[in-house]
């Protein structure tokens, strides 16, 4: 990559340090702890745009930009389907990064520039590796993830930039795959949201959620966990049930499972047809919303 210095210096003022504090008593504690500290970026003078699980939760956030001075947080909007959450912030006005007008694409020369701490910043190059399907055990699916080759130096959250500094994605996971270090979530799911998440609204149609950890293999699906209060806990399925069917249609992968379940609504029932103990049973679960339970 050709242009890292220059697309760090023309970015650096827009990047933010995020630190959030969740009550001991908040569902997402148990899993992502009390204490959270991330990288957002400005993408209006008075907006950054982070990862959601950053900030779920939270009960104080606090904001830092590049010169160490604090913002306050005057709203936050979480989209549990994109995996990105919108925080509205008081104070000096932030200078927006550009929003990338295509779609990243396999080959993409990519630059990551992420907060270590309050005021110390750090940037990685690399390339997109792949675009596609990913699925995660938190019922979270993305249909064009953006795979990279950079190893992320600092905190979840940061922002991915294009060859000419502009925002491609924003970096949500490390990952432990050869060529596929870092993934992002792509901007044009951002961009087909942001007028909803600016006025704090949730989706449209919202999805059917269940609060369990499923996990593919050997082309099927086990339960790893249950969320504790959630609706697969209260309906009673368990660690190691092995799930054959929902609502009568067979699922042998994340996908299938997530986009059967994805049919339903929030209060719907669902059946599901389960192996445990060399016996099989049929669960009937009350679906959630994930927004509810998470608020």
């Amino acid at each position: 990559m050709d242009s890292p210095v220059a697309v760090a210096r023309r970015t650096a003022p827009s990047i933010v340090f995020l630190r959030s504090e969740i009550p001991a008593q908040h569902p997402s504690a148990v899993v992502l702890g009390e204490e959270r500290m991330g990288t957002a970026v400005a993408v209006g003078p008075h907006q950054v745009l982070t990862a959601h699980y950053l900030v779920l939760g939270a009960a104080r956030l606090e904001v830092a930009g590049p010169e160490g001075r604090g913002r306050a947080v005057r709203a936050s909007t979480l989209d549990h389907e994109s995996g990105l959450a919108l925080l509205s912030l008081d104070g000096a006005p932030l200078p927006p990064v550009e929003i990338a007008p295509h779609p990243a694409a396999p080959g993409l020369p990519v630059f990551l520039m992420t907060c270590t701490s309050e005021r110390e910043r750090k940037g990685a190059s690399g390339h997109v590796s792949t675009v596609g399907p990913f699925e995660a055990f938190w019922e979270y699916m993305l249909d064009r993830a953006i795979m990279t080759t950079v190893i992320n130096p600092g905190l979840a959250g940061a922002p991915l930039f294009d060859p000419d500094g502009r925002l491609v994605g924003i970096v949500s996971l490390g990952l432990a795959a050869v060529a596929r270090y870092s993934l992002a979530i792509p901007m044009e799911l951002f961009l087909a949201r942001r007028e909803a998440l600016e006025r704090g609204e949730g989706p449209e149609g919202a999805r059917a959620w269940l609060g369990f950890y499923p996990q593919g293999y050997d082309g099927g699906v086990v339960l790893t966990g249950v969320v504790p209060g959630g609706p697969a806990d209260r309906a009673g399925l368990a660690r190691g049930d092995l799930i054959l069917s929902v609502d009568g249609a067979p699922v042998s992968s994340l996908r299938e499972l997530y986009r059967t379940i994805w049919k339903r609504a929030p209060g719907e029932s669902l059946s599901l047809q389960v192996l445990r103990d060399s016996a099989i049973r049929v669960v009937e679960v009350a679906a959630g919303d994930r927004y509810e339970f998470y608020k």
